[in-house]
């Protein structure tokens, strides 16, 4: 059965070589693998940073970033999950604005943008409207999404801490969270993920594949 798999499960499956990374490993290597298109951007921006914290290597990142250009993995587009990655994000409860993840997050749709518009450019060069249209329209539901944490950015800037913090209940997930909930429902599978949080929230209709508790 496929297995939907988060940026934090193939991270640690090629890089980590603790039990954690071993089990995130056994994952990538057992069943059909799925996940949002982005996800390999999110790992490689991973990789990066951990390598400039020197967390890893310069040589670990790069040996890492190659397993994950031949990792064996479906990707899905957006577009076909938005309804439900709207209905499951829990606005004002996301990644606060500010916070490296809510950066993450903003980083990564800008790359991926350019990347989108990068390949309009070029399928219209070699006259293919066809693939450039079909980038094009990927583009305008990132920046979407862009668009919508940028927003929840300038929003929750106003808040006063005392507001944030009468915040209560499991955080729930960001956008792009979602969007692996949503396809491992879609395709009723489980997510991989390192993030037991997200077994907790309320909200997703899929199962999870958690990494197993450390030894008492």
């Amino acid at each position: 059965m496929t297995v939907v798999v988060d940026a934090s499960v193939v991270v640690a499956g090629l890089a980590s070589a603790d039990a954690t990374g071993k089990w995130a490993e056994s994952v990538l290597a057992g069943e059909p693998l799925a996940a949002p298109h982005l996800m390999p951007v999110e790992v490689a921006s991973i990789l990066h940073r951990a390598e400039l914290a020197g967390e890893i290597s310069a040589d670990a990142a790069s040996l890492a970033h190659a397993d994950l250009r031949r990792l064996r993995v479906e990707y899905f587009p957006y577009d076909p999950f938005a309804e439900r990655i709207w209905e499951l994000r829990s606005p004002g409860l996301a990644a606060p604005p500010g916070s490296p993840e809510h950066e993450q997050q903003v980083e990564l749709l800008v790359e991926e943008s350019d990347r989108l518009a990068n390949e309009a450019r070029r399928a219209l060069a070699q006259g293919r409207e066809d693939l450039a249209l079909a980038a094009l329209q990927q583009k305008a539901g990132l920046q979407g999404q862009l668009n919508d944490l940028q927003g929840q950015r300038i929003i929750d800037f106003g808040l006063r801490p005392k507001e944030a913090g009468e915040r209560s209940g499991h955080p729930g997930p960001t956008s792009y969270e979602a969007w692996y909930v949503a396809l491992a429902e879609f395709l009723g599978a489980k997510l991989a993920t390192l993030d037991t949080r997200l077994a907790l929230v309320p909200g997703p209709r899929c199962g999870f594949c958690l990494p197993p508790p450390p030894p008492a």
